[in-house]
C-alpha cells in the first residue's frame, strides 16, 4: 500500500492518537519542523510549529523528542523549547553518552583526508565538522563537483575497514562511525523509556529518517514532502503542515 496523505485521512489517525494512553512523538529538525535552507545556518521554526511545541511539551500525556543529525547545542538553540528531550547527532549527542578518544580521533582523520582530497575542486561542497561525525553538503554543487566528492567520500571511507558508514540525507552524506548507530535505534530506545502502551510518532524528511520509520512502524510514521519510496506509512507535504499537525494532535490531547 502506497503512502497516504496524513491531514487528509485525519479521522484513521484521530482514532489512533485518540485510544493512545501516552504519546512519544519524534520529530527531525531541518525539512520537517524548519523549512530546508540553501544555507543550513539560516534555518529556523515558524511561530506556529514552536507554539505548539511549547503546548505539547508541557501535556503530561506526551513526551516530545527532536532528533537531528545537528550537533546538540545547535539543535536546543534553535528549538528552544523546555520540556523536549534534544537528541543531537543522528541521537548519539547525548549528554550520558560519550565516544573513545579513539573513536574520534578516526572521525577527525576521514573528516580531514576529505577535505584535503577535494583540494579546491569542490567549491560548490561544504564539510560540517559535528565532532562525532562530519557532514558532506553538496546542495550548491554541480553534477561534476558531486560525481567528484562522492567519489573521494567511498575511498575514505573503504580507508578506514568499516570504522565509517554514510547515511544519505537530503543533498548531504552523513559520515558517522559505526558506533553511531542511527535514528531508528536511538528512537526505539527512547520509545521503550516512556510509559508502557505509548504509541510513537515519528516524522522526518529525508534518507536519515528510513531507519526510524521502520523502527516505530507500530505507530505513525510521516515523511515530509511529496509522496514517494518510503517505509513511512503517510505523508506530510510541508513542514507548515507538519505544524497543522502538531496543532491538530495538541488539540485533540489536551
Amino acid at each position: 500500500m502506497g503512502m497516504l496523505p496524513l491531514l487528509d485521512n485525519w479521522r484513521a489517525v484521530a482514532r489512533r492518537l485518540d485510544e493512545a494512553s501516552f504519546i512519544a512523538l519524534f520529530l527531525d529538525f531541518d525539512g520537517t519542523l524548519a523549512p530546508l535552507q540553501e544555507d543550513p545556518r539560516a534555518a529556523g521554526m515558524s511561530r506556529t510549529a514552536r507554539a505548539a511545541l511549547m503546548r505539547l511539551a508541557a501535556n503530561p500525556g506526551v513526551r516530545v523528542c527532536i532528533i537531528s543529525g545537528r550537533r546538540l547545542a545547535d539543535l536546543r538553540e534553535r528549538v528552544g523549547v523546555p520540556g523536549v528531550r534534544y537528541l543531537g547527532v543522528h541521537g548519539s549527542d547525548t549528554p550520558e553518552m560519550a565516544f573513545s578518544p579513539a573513536v574520534l580521533r578516526i572521525v577527525a582523520q576521514a573528516r580531514g583526508a576529505v577535505a584535503s582530497r577535494l583540494n579546491g575542486h569542490g567549491r560548490g561542497i561544504q564539510i560540517e565538522d559535528k565532532g562525532l561525525a562530519f557532514s558532506v553538503h553538496y546542495r550548491r554543487a554541480s553534477p561534476p563537483e558531486i560525481t567528484h566528492a562522492r567519489k573521494i567520500l567511498d575511498q575514505v571511507v573503504e580507508e578506514f575497514a568499516g570504522a565509517l558508514w554514510v547515511v544519505p540525507g537530503e543533498r548531504v552524506w552523513e559520515v558517522l562511525p559505526r558506533e553511531i548507530r542511527g535514528k531508528g535505534p536511538a528512537t526505539r530506545r527512547q520509545w521503550h523509556l516512556a510509559p508502557a502502551g505509548a504509541l510513537p510518532i515519528y516524522i522526518g524528511n529525508d534518507g536519515t529518517d528510513e531507519a526510524a520509520f521502520g523502527a516505530l512502524a507500530e505507530g505513525l510514521t510521516a515523511r515530509v514532502g511529496p509522496a514517494r519510496q518510503t517505509r513511512a506509512r503517510y505523508f506530510l507535504r510541508s513542514p507548515a503542515e507538519v505544524a497543522r499537525f502538531l496543532e491538530r494532535l495538541e488539540e485533540l490531547r489536551s
